[in-house]
């Protein structure tokens, strides 16, 4: 394939995620393009095409364009990396631009994301549906510093990807860029990436446990090695177990997040929280500086509230799970089963 016709991967959302994705496939010579709602979030980058990266990855990246307008910078494959609460918004976006030979890749999914993005791109009039993929988990651990800086402090390993419609993945995969390739493990079905969410078992009880500390300006602590104690580790290991129980009344096997772990950054440990004292990829990791969170706005209405809608339907206990959606709604004032993903079994078990 000559220079001129070389694939441009189109990246999503400048965000953590988004700047870390952009940055590796252009240091490994891919052609990139960059969008953002927001532009002063990504203005620096719209200004010198560059983005500095260090850790795992080290350089700095070029990229062929970032910009607000999508029109300017989307191409055939699209490699989504906003929080999945912005999927609504992002698929009416690019609901003009897409068809069936586009491939979209939900980095990642969350609970049930490729089938809220289906459905949402229905709803915008899209005929010819595109090829959608997620991802259990965002390959990167990282973190923005700057407008234009992110630091990768670890690429994950296998993680598992599926298509909404399983015959497309092989090609998804195929016209994936190579670097990105091998950290990808392909499953048969989104249920696996759905139910394998381990985000919101790993963000919204810890945030909630440590209140306190995190509204404290006096404190700074790191999230996994100070903000997972043993208690807050012992709770989140009930919360996951519910997880894997409501997969199971469905019949599929999941892993536990000590297992995730285990496998994902090879760490040793006999429990979840000899497991995250052991990863050094978590060592670095504040906390989140306010309330105002992903951890919260997205684990809880994209996980956990999806979790305990299919488990009262199956009629499987999740009481700690409740006790967190409960403990979120009253401490931010919200109604997160409202605005969360409530789909019926009938629903999410057509696409599985």
């Amino acid at each position: 394939m000559g220079e001129e016709n070389k694939q441009i991967y189109f990246v999503c959302g400048g965000g953590h995620q988004g700047l870390a994705m952009a940055a590796h496939l252009a240091l490994n010579g891919e052609k990139v393009t960059l969008w953002n709602r927001t532009p002063e979030h990504i203005d620096e980058i719209m200004r010198t095409g560059r983005i500095y990266c260090s850790g795992e990855v080290n350089g700095i990246a070029k990229i062929e364009k970032a910009s607000d307008n999508i029109e300017e910078v989307v191409t055939s494959y699209i490699l989504v990396t906003v929080p999945s609460t912005a999927y609504h918004d992002v698929a009416q976006v690019l609901a003009p631009y897409v068809n069936r030979n586009t491939v979209i890749v939900l980095n990642p999914g969350r609970t049930f994301g490729a089938i809220e993005f289906s459905e949402e791109l229905k709803k915008n009039g899209v005929k010819e549906m595109p090829q959608i993929a997620e991802t259990q988990t965002i390959v990167y651990t990282c973190r923005r510093s700057d407008k234009n800086c992110v630091t990768i402090f670890a690429m994950k390993r296998d993680v598992e990807i599926a298509a909404l419609d399983r015959m497309y993945l092989n090609n998804i995969l195929r016209k994936m860029p190579v670097c990105l390739q091998k950290y990808f493990v392909a499953q048969k079905s989104v249920a696996y990436t759905s139910f394998a969410n381990v985000g919101m078992i790993l963000h919204c009880a810890p945030v909630l446990m440590n209140i306190g500390w995190i509204e404290n300006e006096k404190v700074d602590f790191k999230y996994y090695y100070d903000g997972i104690s043993k208690s807050v580790a012992k709770y989140i290991e009930k919360m996951d177990a519910e997880r894997i129980n409501v997969a199971k009344e469905l019949g599929y096997k999941i892993e536990s997040v000590s297992e995730w772990l285990r496998r994902t950054y090879n760490v040793e440990g006999t429990d979840l929280y000899e497991c995250i004292k052991n990863n050094i990829a978590y060592r670095e990791i504040d906390a989140p500086p306010s309330l105002d969170s992903r951890y919260i706005y997205e684990d809880v209405p994209n996980g956990l509230v999806p979790i305990e809608y299919i488990g009262k339907q199956l009629n499987v206990e999740t009481k700690y799970i409740t006790n967190i959606i409960d403990l979120a709604n009253g401490v931010y004032d919200a109604d997160f089963r409202k605005t969360g993903r409530q789909f019926p079994v009938q629903t999410i078990t057509q696409y599985f």
